[in-house]
């Protein structure tokens, strides 16, 4: 009961203690916060994401990006670093616009070759397990038949 109840107290002291601690950090962090408007729009389709990004916001939950050309839209007129997840710079692009990638959901054609790779998969998978199902069946038949022809005495004498 004393276990029980030590154990009771020590999840409650727990809980108590990352419940300060997140609203500590929450009113922290919303002191120093610069409010940036970016009007961003897409460029290019969606693309698998390399394996090296698929841990990037910007790759989940699909595993594929796109391209987005994004302005800064904020009316002060002074120029802020975009987002942390909008990572990819390039030097080609007019003053003013910052590249990123923005996740993306499916895409179709990938999804339906995959479809077609999961059918023709299951397929093969069956046309063996046939081959073998009658591959076993006439194995199986052909030594039924000589255990009978053994049994009333057909064998060759």
């Amino acid at each position: 009961m004393l276990i029980r109840l030590s154990t009771a107290v020590a999840l409650c002291l727990t809980f108590l203690t990352f419940t300060l601690a997140s609203s500590i950090h929450d009113d922290s962090s919303n002191n120093n916060v610069t409010q940036v408007e970016l009007s961003c729009s897409p460029f290019g389709r969606c693309e698998p994401c390399p394996e090296d990004a698929l841990q990037e916001p910007f790759c989940r939950p699909f595993g594929n990006r796109r391209l987005v050309h994004c302005v800064n839209d904020s009316g002060d007129g002074q120029r802020h670093s975009p987002p942390e997840s909008l990572n990819h710079q390039d030097s080609g692009h007019p003053e003013g616009e910052t590249i990123a990638w923005e996740s993306c959901g499916r895409i179709p054609h990938q999804e339906r070759a995959d479809f077609y790779e999961f059918v023709a998969c299951n397929i093969l998978f069956a046309v063996i397990a046939l081959v073998v199902l009658f591959a076993r069946s006439k194995r199986l038949q052909a030594i039924q038949a000589r255990q009978l022809a053994a049994r009333i005495g057909l064998g060759g004498r």
